[in-house]
């Protein structure tokens, strides 16, 4: 069944709602060293490229969101401090693809609440994010996938959802990736 929800685009006044979908499930989240990271990050990219972020809402809940930025911002800025560790091998430079992605946007979170899951909240934010301006003004998308990591917490690394999810909105293998194993997935404008 699809959830009929609201989807704004992030703004200074919404941008808390952002923060507490990635990390309400963590005591004391507010405080945290990497959402002090992640909210500098969010005012940092907001100014530079807008939105970097849709979020969908039921009766004022924010019930989940799609993060995006462009390739080439990327390169520059790089993504949240939360969807990176350096760590375990996983930077922003695995996930960019050659100058014929430079006007790509990478899709680099979509996440909805547990409770919502199931109910065309994703998909609605999918569709939103292809039919918004910052998409209608790229060439296409791309998105990395792979199994969720089941321990959250710590990082949120990649919760973009499945493979399925993408293919059948239209998205295409471009890259297999072997360590860790994952896909970068394309949705070019043309492919529809």
């Amino acid at each position: 069944m699809m959830e009929s929800v609201d989807v704004m685009p992030i703004s200074p006044e919404n941008v808390s709602d952002r923060l507490e979908l990635c990390w309400d499930h963590l005591n004391d989240w507010r405080n945290l060293d990497i959402v002090q990271k992640s909210k500098k990050w969010l005012e940092m990219a907001n100014g530079f490229f807008t939105p970097t972020t849709l979020i969908a809402y039921k009766g004022g809940t924010p019930l989940g969101m799609i993060e995006f930025v462009p390739q080439r911002f990327m390169r520059k800025r790089g993504l949240c401090p939360c969807r990176v560790d350096a760590k375990s091998g996983e930077t922003e430079n695995r996930y960019t693809l050659g100058k014929e992605f430079e006007n790509y946007l990478f899709i680099s979170c979509l996440f909805v609440g547990k409770d919502q899951q199931g109910k065309g909240v994703g998909k609605s934010l999918l569709n939103n994010f292809l039919h918004s301006k910052p998409f209608t003004d790229s060439d296409g998308a791309l998105v990395y996938v792979t199994q969720r990591d089941k321990g959250w917490d710590k990082f949120i690394h990649w919760p973009a959802g499945s493979r399925e999810f993408y293919l059948k909105a239209g998205f295409v293998v471009e890259k297999t990736l072997v360590d860790p194993t994952g896909y970068v997935l394309r949705y070019r404008k043309t492919d529809r």
